[in-house]
């Protein structure tokens, strides 16, 4: 099969091939952090110049640990709601291949993949579904898809991951975004934030994002998590990772050292929010 060669209507949606490349790099270690065999296959299908961000040496880390903190947060989720009706929605999903990494674990659960409409057809050329994995075209911002997914799936437990996305928009935006849910859903709210010092970097100066043409720049920065308590009442902090504290064995050197300065080794946190739990 030919590869594809991909145009993006909006340079956030870049920022997809970040995460495939690096999850896909993962898969081949004899130790890897995630353990994803079905993002190679995905990208050996794109033509693209995947090859730029190998020097992204603390992107290379930080994405895998990121995306194994979700997993195994959903699953501890799961497990702590064994017996309910489980929806897991991927909020910005890009080519994300978190339902076929967790399908077997999660037997009935369903998965949402929702994201612009442009990207969600890019998954359905690109990434094989699990069997019950289905595609929501809509902005995250929209609360039509909210309301069509609480009436869809009435009594249910819900899990939103936001992963690599809350950081590329305004707290206005996502503070709004977080009340929308929790006037609607009981479950949790999983997103990974960033401290206003590492949302102040410029993405030309990002080890990775210096690599896209006309990069996104950060919007959100966050030094206290719980912070996001304030926005309503019924969003409260259940876990904070902090995620150079995570498998430091795996971090690069320069990582090593710089985590000894606070404001480096928290600039990047993976927090679960949860929504209407009592």
């Amino acid at each position: 099969m030919q590869a594809k060669n991909i145009k993006f209507n909006d340079a956030i949606s870049e920022t997809l091939f970040i995460n495939l490349y690096f999850r896909a790099l993962d898969n081949d270690e004899p130790d890897p952090i995630l353990g994803d065999p079905f993002s190679r296959p995905v990208m050996q299908r794109i033509d693209y110049d995947f090859a730029k961000f190998k020097g992204g040496k603390f992107s290379k880390t930080g994405t895998v640990i990121r995306a194994r903190f979700f997993d195994d947060e959903i699953l501890d989720f799961a497990r702590k709601n064994a017996g309910e009706k489980l929806v897991v929605v991927q909020v910005g999903a890009g080519l994300d291949t978190r339902p076929l990494r967790l399908e077997k674990q999660l037997p009935g659960a369903l998965f949402y993949d929702l994201d612009l409409p442009d990207v969600i057809d890019l998954r359905g050329e690109l990434v094989p579904k699990s069997a019950l994995n289905f595609s929501l075209k809509a902005s995250m911002f929209e609360t039509a898809w909210m309301d069509e997914l609480r009436a869809r799936h009435e009594g249910a437990k819900f899990i939103f991951v936001l992963e690599g996305v809350a950081m590329y928009f305004s707290e206005p935006e996502i503070s709004a975004f977080m009340r929308n849910l929790a006037q609607r859903f009981s479950g949790v709210v999983m997103l990974d934030l960033l401290s206003r010092f590492a949302a102040s970097i410029e993405p030309k100066k990002h080890d990775v994002l210096r690599y896209i043409a006309n990069p996104p720049k950060f919007k959100l920065g966050i030094d206290d998590e719980r912070s996001l308590e304030a926005w309503d009442e019924r969003i409260k902090l259940l876990k904070t990772g902090v995620m150079m504290d995570i498998r430091p064995e795996k971090w690069c050197l320069a990582a090593k050292i710089f985590r000894i300065f606070s404001k480096i080794k928290n600039s990047c946190k993976m927090c679960v929010y949860g929504l209407n739990l009592s």
